[in-house]
């Protein structure tokens, strides 16, 4: 008779101001086989933040996180040694222990208050309505800003455009700050997949540590063994400088009980995460962007002010650089879009003549 297993509930997690022993130590305890931990490096990305104090001059910070957490029902557990805080409406404070006597104690503290407050949040999440995602509903609605949105959601746009503020391009340390090097991240290794399958002309696989993707230039297919809502957390974390990218020895049939996925949207909505506002290391911010295709919008998450910098980079004529000003929008949002449609291989670059 086959045994059934219990379901695992993926969640994410946000341990902030942590050393490496100390989170660690928490992780081992938090092991539980009903739950797959994601660690998140924002916490407004997580399902539950960790906020490790370490002394009282932090405690505005704290405050200013859980002002931002609270709007967008994110529970804290505060860890700390401070005696004069107490509990609030999302935030649970667990006293640390002193010299870390008594820490076996203290770590099974900490882990049942993250299971009780991981089950209440989980527990709104499951009660709520998902709400119909809108963007496709009607494309002008990615021209108006205040309609782009998810229903109940107003932090639509800066889910995926970050809160980066805009820089001075002729300043090299704050070009660095908005720099990403994309070999760390997922989008990266898909886009050279998808070169590879279209000149051999055959399924490349992209081997990571989130297990192994088929990638099919011809369909324009991924493949992976996993759903869409177990990997949605992986695409913004910088884990992938050992991933390999490879043609396949594949015997037909073998990739049938794989979940498929559209390549574009796909790479669209990885990029997209990993960028944040942020732009390949490598980029050229001086030269004009010229859009090579329109990718498909119907298909695609598609964000205020999105349309408006892609039909100017129709044009071949403004640079990344200037494209912020022109449109009057923050930064963020045309180097969001250019990283995703470079991704795509969708823009190239306007050579001077």
């Amino acid at each position: 008779m086959a045994i059934n297993h219990p379901k695992t509930e993926f969640v994410s997690v946000c341990f902030h101001n942590f050393d490496h022993i100390s989170k660690k130590l928490i992780l081992f305890r938090l092991k539980d086989p009903q739950y797959s931990i994601e660690l998140m490096e924002e916490p407004e990305d997580s399902d539950v933040c960790l906020f490790n104090q370490e002394n009282s001059a932090e405690q505005a910070e704290i405050e200013a996180l859980y002002e931002q957490l609270k709007k967008l029902d994110v529970p804290m557990i505060l860890l700390t040694a401070e005696e004069d805080l107490t509990d609030d409406e999302l935030m649970t404070v667990i006293t640390k222990p002193f010299q870390n006597r008594r820490l076996s104690d203290y770590l099974y503290l900490v882990k049942d208050t993250f299971y009780s407050v991981l089950a209440d949040k989980l527990k709104r999440k499951a009660d709520e309505k998902v709400p119909k995602l809108i963007y496709n509903k009607h494309l002008s609605n990615a021209i108006s800003p205040e309609q782009i949105q998810f229903e109940h959601n107003r932090f639509y746009a800066q889910k995926y455009v970050g809160l980066n503020p805009d820089i001075d391009f002729t300043l090299d340390e704050q070009v660095k700050k908005i720099q990403m090097n994309p070999q760390n991240y997922f989008f990266y290794y898909l886009k050279n997949a998808y070169e590879l399958s279209k000149v051999k002309k055959k399924i490349a696989c992209v081997k990571t540590v989130y297990g192994v993707f088929y990638v099919d230039a011809l369909r324009k297919v991924i493949f992976h063994e996993k759903t869409a809502e177990e990997i949605v957390n992986i695409h913004k974390i910088p884990f992938y400088k050992d991933t390999k990218v490879f043609i396949p020895k594949l015997k037909r049939g073998e990739l049938n009980d794989l979940n498929r996925f559209d390549y574009e949207p796909f790479v669209w909505l990885s990029s997209i995460n990993a960028s944040k506002g942020n732009i390949p290391i490598d980029t050229n911010f001086e030269a004009p962007v010229r859009l090579v295709a329109w990718p498909d919008l119907t298909k695609l998450v598609v964000f205020k002010h999105a349309i408006r910098i892609i039909s100017l980079w129709s044009r071949g004529v403004y640079s990344l650089k200037h494209t912020g000003k022109l449109l009057n929008v923050p930064q963020r949002y045309p180097l969001t879009v250019y990283t995703a449609l470079h991704a795509l291989g969708l823009i190239t670059e306007v050579k001077k003549r």
